[in-house]
């Protein structure tokens, strides 16, 4: 069955979609509240106050399009209500990002990946609560830049400007682990990250880029920067494949089906929520 498919069964009032549906978006949102909360209580609280707004409100969503942005949207609000009182709450460790799926030539290749996962984890955790969710939601969850925008409430040109200088941030935070050893760049070098991110979100031209790879090809600092933040961005992929466990599956299965038997059964999620 398709994803169209479920969630048509699941705004018609078909608690199985609907459950199924929940389950597909709960990794990401889990992910999204430890990563801006900070908190392991608090990000289960996400992750539970979200799947109940979107069983209460699925019917408000036109089309699959919005989906992804409307869905954390409503992640982002349960985040941002917790994080104004996170103040006497413990920090929970981030650090530890798991390795991405494919195979790796040696053991000592996996211990330097799993570093640098470590070292972009703490990175990520260090820059402004801004900048660190468009990098969650465009890199380590993939949605789409209109989609990213739709979650944050800007528009996709605000976006993209934000994003370049996240993903600028996160490459200045790591030189001294990831660019250590390379040379300074030129006076006449180009912007580099500027045209690699423009290349990445599709707004630079083939004439452009031609010229941009050219200059890399030739220069061992810019070649080092882009190396540096390719690196990065991937370890920030990587942390999509954690999974939420089993326990919190069950509370927030459960959770879903209580909020199903006050509303009379299968419930319609087009009546929306008081």
């Amino acid at each position: 069955m398709s994803t169209d498919d479920v969630m048509e069964r699941a705004r018609a009032g078909d608690a199985a979609a609907l459950e199924a549906l929940l389950k597909s978006f709960a990794p990401a949102i889990h992910r999204f509240g430890l990563r801006m909360c900070k908190n392991v209580a608090d990000a289960e609280d996400v992750l539970q106050d979200t799947l109940l707004a979107v069983a209460q409100h699925l019917g408000e969503v036109e089309g699959r399009a919005s989906l992804s942005g409307w869905v954390f949207t409503l992640a982002r609000n349960a985040c941002l209500r917790r994080r104004r009182g996170l103040k006497n709450r413990p920090h929970v460790d981030t650090d530890t990002v798991p390795e991405p799926a494919d195979e790796r030539p040696s053991p000592e290749a996996k211990a330097c990946e799993r570093e640098v996962s470590e070292v972009v984890s703490r990175a990520l955790d260090g820059l402004p609560d801004d900048y660190r969710e468009v990098l969650v939601l465009r890199e380590m969850e993939g949605l789409t830049a209109a989609d990213t925008a739709a979650a944050l409430g800007i528009s996709v040109d605000a976006t993209k400007s934000r994003l370049h200088r996240a993903r600028e941030a996160l490459r200045n935070a790591l030189k001294p682990v990831l660019e250590a050893a390379a040379p300074r760049a030129r006076a006449d070098c180009p912007d580099v990250m500027a045209l690699w991110s423009q290349k990445s979100e599709g707004d630079l031209s083939a004439v452009d880029c031609a010229e941009m790879e050219r200059h890399i090809e030739g220069c061992a600092a810019c070649a080092a920067a882009c190396s540096a933040l390719k690196r990065a961005l991937l370890a920030c992929r990587s942390a999509a494949t954690t999974e939420v466990s089993p326990e919190i599956q069950a509370r927030v299965k459960a959770a879903v089906r209580e909020w199903t038997a006050r509303r009379g059964g299968a419930a319609d999620p087009r009546r929306g929520g008081a």
